[in-house]
């Protein structure tokens, strides 16, 4: 039978370790995305070194599992005068795990949009820095949100991986409790319940977030559209075909 009575008492510690993964997670996140913005576009370079050390730090944390480049970032940095706490460590390995994933999603959103965006941005004297920011990444956004969100569902699951460091996240707590209670089942409950509770918030919230660039993108191309027909009747009238 279950011991509803564990629920109660050991709630609150179990939240704390919810509270440090969710934190974890965020600022893995907001490091995350940005670098990895900057290696897809490094690896689409012109400059054949910029798009080397891209495409190797991409492809070195893709290819090796995420436990050993935690260990890589836990053990060996102190050799080299940098030391971190464990949450220090977990956050900077996550958003490096995770940077490179989010490099090729947002690198496959660019090549998806046509080419022709591209070249036609430079004929009207458009830099590519412009019409990188202005024409291409706009449009990469609505390709990027679905795969984007699938990451970040992976880099929550992964986080459990930092218990291995004694970061006390969420897993790591429930470890912590399943040992003074030997209660497994009901503990494991408990954290299984806010791992989803919490990737199904991020999946709803990021839905939402889709739903409504797609409704804004198609108003402002419907305001662009009737503005286009506006200004073609009004040519019309005054040069009348003859």
């Amino acid at each position: 039978m279950l011991e509803y009575q564990i629920f109660l008492d050991y709630w609150p510690m179990i939240l704390l370790g919810f509270w440090l993964t969710l934190k974890i997670v965020l600022c893995a996140i907001a490091l995350g995305i940005p670098l990895g913005l900057f290696l897809a576009l490094g690896r689409r370079s012109n400059y054949i070194l910029v798009s080397f050390l891209a495409t190797s730090f991409i492809e070195l944390f893709r290819n090796t599992p995420f436990i050993i480049q935690v260990f890589l970032f836990y053990y060996v940095l102190p050799f080299y005068g940098l030391r971190l706490s464990a949450e220090y460590v977990g956050i900077l390995a996550l958003a490096a795990f995770g940077s490179a994933y989010f490099a090729e999603i947002i690198r496959a959103g660019i090549d998806a949009i046509p080419k022709g965006q591209l070249e036609s941005a430079r004929a009207i004297g458009m830099t590519d820095w412009q019409s990188m920011k202005n024409i291409i990444l706009p449009q990469t956004v609505k390709i990027v949100i679905p795969p984007l969100t699938n990451q970040t569902l992976t880099l929550i699951k992964e986080s459990a991986i930092l218990s291995t460091i004694t970061v006390h996240e969420l897993t790591m707590t429930g470890l912590m409790v399943q040992g003074e209670t030997f209660r497994p089942f009901e503990v494991f409950i408990m954290v299984a319940l806010l791992y989803w509770a919490l990737n199904e918030t991020i999946a709803t919230i990021m839905r939402r977030i889709e739903k409504s660039y797609n409704r804004d993108r198609k108003q402002s191309n419907k305001d662009k559209y009737t503005i286009d027909n506006t200004k073609s009747r009004g040519l019309s009238r005054r040069h009348p075909p003859f």
